[in-house]
Formats: structure tokens, sequence, C-alpha cells
């Protein structure tokens, strides 16, 4: 799970959060997050833990302090970089759900789409598009479709969801899209 660890937000996306979180547990699913206890990670962590989930955090040395890390883990791994982070998460993760954020949860969504997009990874990826917030990103993912920088297969990579009941339903659902290999595709293009 990415999303952001600001707490100055409006309480709509934590109360989403919170209901993320509630609704994997009750699905069967664990949670491996940034490790984090404030904003939208901690919010989510809660909701998983309450209804009986798996919490894993994962948190760079430097962020592993009180008040910043999620205390509740069933378990916490520190890594030494942001880079072993997100390596290390993506590793432990079957599935992504993508909340709204800031930087940091954005340069994690496209690092997994690549990830994907080059068969490094195969999950399921869902962008929680609460009250349009990623509606700009979306439409820019379709702009690079149309100007042909992105194969469109690709648009089906990820799936938006307007909350976190379609958001989970669609991580139950979840079948691998059948996709093109980029490599292949950018020789044949040449």
């Amino acid at each position: 799970m990415f999303g952001a660890s600001s707490s100055r937000i409006d309480q709509k996306y934590i109360d989403c959060a919170a209901e993320l979180g509630r609704l994997l547990a009750e699905n069967g699913f664990g949670l491996v997050f940034g490790g984090g206890r404030v904003g939208l990670m901690g919010a989510v962590a809660e909701g998983v833990r309450a209804h009986g989930g798996r919490v894993t955090g994962v948190i760079p040395e430097r962020l592993n302090r009180p008040g910043i890390a999620y205390e509740c883990c069933d378990e916490l791994i520190v890594t030494a970089t942001m880079h072993e982070r997100k390596a290390r998460m993506e590793a432990l993760s079957s599935g992504f759900v993508v909340l709204p954020g800031g930087f940091g949860t954005l340069e994690e969504l496209f690092e997994v789409l690549t990830l994907i997009q080059l068969s490094y990874l195969s999950a399921p990826v869902v962008i929680l598009n609460l009250d349009g917030y990623y509606d700009a990103l979306i439409s820019q993912l379709a702009a690079c479709v149309d100007a042909r920088f992105t194969h469109e297969a690709y648009l089906n990579i990820f799936r938006s969801a307007s909350t976190a009941a379609e958001a989970v339903k669609y991580l139950v659902s979840y079948k691998p899209p059948d996709l093109p290999d980029k490599m292949e595709d950018a020789v044949k293009r040449q």
C-alpha cells in the first residue's frame, strides 16, 4: 500500500484509508506498507490491525523514530535506504493499492507500473481515486498512449477505483491482463 504520510489532510482521506484497512483484513489480506504511523499509512495499518489482519511495516532507518514508525506492526523491517525499502515492499507484496499522496506516493506508483510493464512484477495495482484526486494523473497516462509513448495495453496494468470497496473487490477478483512484451514490441517498431 502506498499513500500519504501527511496528517494535515482532509478527514475524508483518513476515513477512506481506515475503511480500506478494514476491508483488506475482512477479505483475508495482510498489509505491507511504509511503516509510518501518521497519515494514510497509519490509518490503513490501524484499520487492518483492528480487524485481525497482519501488518508488516518496511521503514528506512532514518525514519525509524518514535512518533514516526508504527509501533504496532506484527513485523517491522528496517532498511538502510528508501531504495531498499521499496524493493523489499515490492518483494513482499502480492498487490498494490495507491491512496492519495504526494511525491513519494507517485514515485512508488510509477516504479511499480514500470516493473510490471517490463515483466519484473505481476500484480494488481489499484489507484484509489477518491473524489477525483487522481483524475489528472489518469488523463496523463492516457495521453502517453495517445501520443504513442506507451502501448495502449499498458493501461490495463492498473485499475482506478473511487471507493475502498471497489479497490478491494478488484484485488479479490484480479486476473492478470494479457500484455505485450515491451522489449519485443520495441524491437518490432525499429
